[in-house]
């Protein structure tokens, strides 16, 4: 290309680019006068076939005829990725980017631009890791030797359902300890549930005990305090191992005056009777009260 045709060019970017400052987006949707007129014959030919249809430095393009047009709406400095932020987008002369979105302006602060591509990025802290002291009944798999929050929830949702006596929770570091009574209680709740009897209590059998109905509870003996009540009839499966143990014992109630609710025995007079004589005999208070200290002879006598 001749000397003139390269000096116009070079012209016409300076000019080009000077004018994105004092323009609207309106004004760079529409063609620039032709801005070659400069040049004729051989120096305007050869300049149109070397630049038609491009886009000069992304700011111009020569079409065809040699008219040019203004490539307007380029995005500021901070900026330079496809996309930008959402919506319109700020605008400004710094960018390299083709296109002109309608309703924005290229003279809008390089602060705003920047605060709409570079949004803060906050962290969700952590949460703590929980500990014997936090768990939840649910949170982790209970089994013997363990203790913490959740076993408390445990044992006392054992005592209850009728699965254990609250005397018999041992505690560690200020929490209950699954021990081996724990540990027969969750077995004698799996039986009753027809789960199989490992001891071990997972969050669904925790779930299924907390909503059994203790009156399907199999009552061992020591669970509660049994004394006669003339009121009411005090039956249950503990009762019926009450009189085999008396009967090992060598003091067993008459039989023909025992009475059943269904398959469950009843504390009658005669059984309470029957605890006295066992207790006066072994050095016990003499109360028919059938407690800890009087199961714990009983069984070491029917050995």
């Amino acid at each position: 290309m001749k000397h003139k045709a390269k000096k116009i060019i070079r012209n016409i970017l300076i000019g080009a680019v000077a004018s994105l400052y004092h323009t609207d987006a309106q004004a760079a949707e529409s063609s620039t006068p032709p801005l070659l007129e400069g040049l004729n014959g051989d120096d305007r030919e050869s300049a149109v076939s070397a630049l038609k249809n491009k886009i000069i430095k992304n700011v111009l393009q020569v079409k065809k005829n040699g008219e040019t047009k203004l490539i307007a709406g380029h995005r500021s400095h901070m900026s330079h990725r496809s996309g930008g932020g959402g919506g319109g987008g700020h605008y400004s002369h710094a960018s390299h980017y083709s296109g002109y979105s309608s309703g924005s302006s290229r003279r809008r602060s390089h602060s705003s631009s920047a605060s709409s591509s570079y949004g803060t990025t906050y962290s969700t802290p952590k949460p703590a890791p929980k500990t014997y002291k936090t768990y939840d009944l649910g949170d982790r798999t209970l089994k013997s030797g363990l203790y913490g929050n959740d076993v408390s929830k445990l044992t006392s949702l054992l005592v209850s359902k009728n699965y254990m006596n609250s005397s018999w929770i041992t505690m560690q570091h200020g929490y209950p300890v699954y021990n081996a009574r724990v540990v027969a209680a969750v077995k004698r709740f799996q039986k009753d549930a027809g789960k199989p009897q490992d001891g071990v209590m997972t969050s669904s059998l925790a779930t299924a005990l907390e909503n059994w109905d203790e009156s399907k509870t199999t009552l061992v003996l020591g669970i509660r305090n049994i004394e006669y009540n003339n009121a009411s009839e005090l039956a249950g499966n503990d009762v019926n191992e009450l009189i085999a143990l008396l009967r090992k014992a060598g003091f067993a109630p008459d039989p023909s005056k025992l009475k059943y609710n269904g398959n469950k025995a009843v504390f009658t007079k005669d059984i309470e009777t029957a605890v006295k004589l066992f207790q006066a005999y072994n050095g016990l208070t003499p109360n028919g009260k059938v407690d800890e200290a009087t199961i714990s002879k009983l069984k070491a006598v029917a050995k």
